[in-house]
């Protein structure tokens, strides 16, 4: 027969059972307490001896993560990241984000490639290409009406040559600013350049002589780039030399839009320069603003050039002549 210890009244038990054991454990009031056990708050049916070292709640291992010092909850873990402060960068976008859209633009510019040298039958010769002569910026062409020829143009190139010298340094320069301007500003300032430099195209070129290719928006994201590492205070001298010897090459060399490398300079470096230089506390408004007059601008004069220059309609004729462009009182 076994008696209580002493000191314990017959028929009298203690909180804990008889013989004495232990109490149920007592933690922070109203958080998981059951009788003889402790329970994880998110999760009743789990018992555990684990707690947060913030504010004391019971958690099983499911809910803790690792903290500097111990174990947080999945309450206090939410409540820090909630009043957390996230990093940015000079033009406000979130610091750390992986480029995406560089990757978007390679990959439409040389799928587009792959169409128009499969419609033309060989990939140095795209004029034989239903989706080269309908996209190709030829000034007359956009006075005839076709204005969606000053985006088209910019995903059409000649050859091999072309689009993978484009390409390439579309992937060594478009990485570095879409990290500092995010994924939208990017796309915007890549665009913005892009017409820049069709509009640059109708105005100082032949209304009858095709341009193509990338090239113009990528020197507007050169121009981006140079006016966003003067904001950041980096050495500008790498890429003031590359900066030049792409001019001395885009002037020395025959077959090369000059016209299109300037204008896509220019307006990326204005745009750029929107994104970048603003203060925190209206940077957006004023990155809008600026963007939206930007467009504005560009549209007047494109609206202004056309209406001066001689309409011209270009169609295939045969696999010997691919492509006539006239009057478009000749093809009626």
């Amino acid at each position: 027969m076994t008696y209580p210890p002493s000191g314990q009244p017959h028929g009298e038990q203690n909180p804990g059972g008889w013989p004495h054991q232990p109490g149920p454990p007592q933690g922070p009031a109203g958080y998981g307490q059951g009788y003889g056990q402790t329970v994880c708050t998110w999760h009743p049916d789990r018992a555990t001896a684990l707690s947060c070292s913030r504010c004391g709640r019971p958690a099983c291992p499911e809910c803790l993560s690792p903290a500097s010092v111990g174990f947080h909850c999945r309450a206090c873990v939410a409540e820090s990241q909630a009043t957390q402060r996230v990093a940015r960068t000079v033009s406000g976008a979130r610091a750390g984000v992986e480029p995406f859209v560089t990757y978007i633009l390679i990959a439409i510019n040389v799928i587009v490639f792959l169409i128009v040298s499969i419609q033309a039958g060989s990939a140095d010769n795209p004029s034989r290409s239903a989706l080269w002569i309908d996209g190709a910026l030829i000034p007359g062409a956009v006075s005839d009406g076709d204005y969606y020829r000053m985006v088209t143009a910019g995903f059409l190139h000649g050859g091999l040559i072309h689009v993978g010298l484009n390409m390439l340094s579309l992937y060594f320069l478009g990485p570095t600013l879409e990290r500092i301007l995010g994924r939208t500003r990017f796309a915007v300032v890549y665009l913005i350049s892009l017409l820049g430099s069709s509009v640059s195209v109708l105005l100082l070129s032949s209304p009858t002589v095709p341009t193509i290719g990338a090239s113009g928006a990528i020197f507007g994201l050169l121009g981006a780039l140079a006016v966003t590492f003067k904001r950041m205070n980096y050495d500008l001298r790498q890429l003031a030399v590359l900066i030049v010897i792409n001019l001395v090459i885009t002037f020395r060399v025959d077959g090369i839009s000059w016209q299109a490398h300037l204008g896509g300079l220019v307006v990326g470096a204005i745009v750029g320069a929107a994104m970048v230089y603003p203060s925190r506390e209206n940077r957006m408004k004023v990155q809008v603003a600026a963007c939206a007059a930007v467009l504005v601008v560009l549209a007047g004069v494109t609206v202004y050039k056309a209406d001066k220059i001689v309409p011209y309609t270009c169609q295939y004729v045969s696999s010997e002549k691919a492509t006539f462009c006239g009057p478009p009182e000749v093809f009626r």
